[in-house]
């Protein structure tokens, strides 16, 4: 029967040089993929146009990195592989004017702990060049040999000297999947360099001198062969950045593609990144994220790399001014594909406010009834409730008439329901089958966007929340007072909601459940709401709708700059009168 193990106290002891190098070498080089990405950094910053990346036995075996770079004198050879050795730096006042991608002497010294580790380099001035061998941190050789001018490293036996380590790494294939993605990754913000990339010997990718959009389709050509990528620039004090992003419609369900490179390096950026999903979030659908590859370029006294071992954080001083800008470039790009889907089928001088029509979207008899818009049979209102409640018989009359009414000012012709979802409109040369459902979510949703008045509760909404919730009531208390929504706490664990628009009635128990629930900026709180609110008033799937109110909507999604509903999806399809004809043989 085992026992446990007596535990005594050590004595403390400073550890051996040749351990400690070790520990600090597994901080940095972590798997073959880390070996991958600090070779590739030191070819870049060593100015090299060609670099060749060759992976044998999923980096384990071998990693050999060729350039043709600057170059390494005897020198630097005998200099190189100690620990803090470094070209980049020189004092303290040098970190706040990086412009290197390495800076901190740790890359090379980790390697020579770690496994077998051989340079060969030749400056282009000298005659000859110099092989320098390392083995577990010993020095094994510095000589002499004929070399071209730049430098070839090679790692073998990864890990030889810390057997631990090497028990943790994955099958050969995944670590060479890994080394790939590292490799697609430092290739991907330098386009005016060269790259080759060598799987047991086998040449699996060559990325030749292009442009940014270019190297993005040579780094993804699957992904983005279907999406017309677009470039976008902005600049602000102390920050540039190039923007390269797919349209709307070529969303996917993971981030893979939403990624942020600060002065060639890919970071992670929360504030950032999710200052780009924002932006497209009233354009994509739900649970989706864009592709979209943002590079910045910041003055380095702005910037601090020295935070994480593998430099994948930095801090950034002025976050806000960057997201800022960002999001009016992206927001400005959105606007113009929003329009351009239309294919310039616009509805011109059409605004949802002042004597223009206006969707019913409160309930109850204390709500307005619905706006009659100019040119319009007055027989259109004079119903209490949402417009679409028609009854069965009202519906069967609609559907026997000859043709729905063509109003003065709508150049469609709207031809009916389909299937109990969509609204059949012909317009010039194109047949639009639009979402009933999310067309009157989008009028809805924007409706609400206009109402802020708070109208007072007869009867208070009283309401019990557990500790958590409250905390969140409290601090969503004032934030949502600007959209007419007013909480008042009764004591404490009870709240009433006293106050709110009269187009948010009959959706009470939506706002308490999202204010006492949901974290966030007022904006994003007010995208969530109002999507609920819509969702839950808009005309259901299978529910008939007469012609007035039809067109109605219709005149005012055709009329969006954006059209889609407030989850991103977009509120119509269409088809072309020749592609029908294409598609019955008409055309060949």
């Amino acid at each position: 029967m085992s026992s446990e193990p007596i535990i005594r106290r050590a004595p403390i002891r400073v550890l051996r040089d040749s351990v400690a190098r070790k520990i600090a070498a597994g901080e940095v080089i972590d798997r073959p993929a880390s070996a991958v990405r600090e070779l590739l950094d030191n070819s870049l910053d060593a100015g090299s146009t060609e670099i060749s990346l060759h992976i044998t036995g999923g980096g384990i075996e071998s990693i050999r990195v060729v350039d043709n770079g600057w170059g390494m004198s005897e020198e630097d050879l005998r200099l190189c592989w100690l620990p803090h050795a470094t070209s980049k730096i020189e004092s303290e006042e040098d970190l706040l004017r990086i412009h290197t991608l390495g800076f901190r002497g740790e890359a090379l010294s980790s390697l020579a702990n770690v496994s077998r580790l051989e340079i060969l380099s030749k400056p282009i001035e000298e005659e000859i060049g110099h092989r320098l061998i390392v083995h577990g941190g010993q020095l094994i050789s510095l000589t002499p040999q004929a070399a071209k001018p730049g430098t070839v490293v090679t790692v073998s036996d990864l890990f030889f000297a810390i057997p631990a380590r090497r028990k943790f790494l994955k099958r050969p294939s995944t670590e060479t999947n890994l080394c790939r993605s590292m490799f697609l990754e430092k290739a991907l913000p330098f386009p005016d360099r060269e790259f080759k990339l060598f799987i047991e010997g086998k040449l699996t990718h060559f990325l030749p001198i292009s442009h940014l959009t270019e190297r993005i389709a040579q780094v993804y050509p699957e992904e983005t062969r279907q999406s017309s990528l677009h470039e976008l620039s902005g600049s602000g004090t102390g920050f540039r950045f190039r923007i390269v992003t797919g349209s709307p419609e070529a969303y996917r369900k993971d981030r893979k593609h939403l990624q942020l490179y600060v002065n060639r390096r890919r970071i992670w950026d929360f504030s950032l990144l999710q200052g780009v999903e924002y932006a497209f979030s009233s354009y994509l659908p739900g649970g989706t994220f864009p592709i979209c590859y943002l590079f910045l370029e910041i003055d380095p006294e702005w910037v601090d790399f020295n935070i994480h071992p593998a430099k994948k954080e930095a801090r950034i001083r002025n976050t806000e001014d960057l997201r800022s800008r960002i999001l009016e470039v992206l927001s400005s790009y959105l606007l113009s594909q929003g329009r351009a889907s239309l294919r310039n089928l616009q509805l011109s001088g059409y605004s949802p406010v002042g004597d223009q029509a206006s969707l019913w979207v409160g309930e109850g008899s204390e709500t307005r009834p619905p706006t009659i818009p100019r040119g319009l049979p007055h027989s259109f209102g004079g119903k209490q409730g949402l417009a679409f409640n028609e009854s069965a018989d009202s519906i069967l009359k609609q559907a026997a008439s000859d043709q729905p009414p063509i109003l003065p000012d709508a150049p469609f012709l709207y031809k009916g329901q389909v299937f109990g979802l969509f609204l059949l409109v012909e317009w010039n040369d194109t047949v639009f089958l639009v979402d009933q459902h999310a067309a009157h979510e989008r009028f809805i949703y924007d409706e609400l966007s206009r109402d802020n008045a708070p109208q007072p509760l007869l009867i208070p909404l009283e309401v019990s929340v557990d500790p958590e919730e409250e905390a969140r009531l409290l601090e969503n208390a004032s934030k949502v007072r600007p959209l007419g929504v007013q909480l008042e706490k009764l004591r404490s664990g009870n709240w009433a909601l006293t106050a709110l628009p009269s187009a948010f009635r009959g959706a009470e128990e939506e706002v308490i459940t999202l204010v006492k629930t949901q974290t966030g900026t007022l904006e994003r709180i007010k995208q969530e709401l109002f999507a609920q609110i819509a969702c839950k008033k808009a005309i259901k799937d299978g529910e008939g709708i007469s012609p007035l109110p039809a067109y109605e909507i219709l005149r005012y999604v055709f009329s969006l700059d954006n059209p889609r509903c407030p989850h991103g999806r977009p509120l119509w399809v269409q088809i072309s009168r020749e592609e029908l004809l294409r598609g019955v043989g008409r055309i060949l």
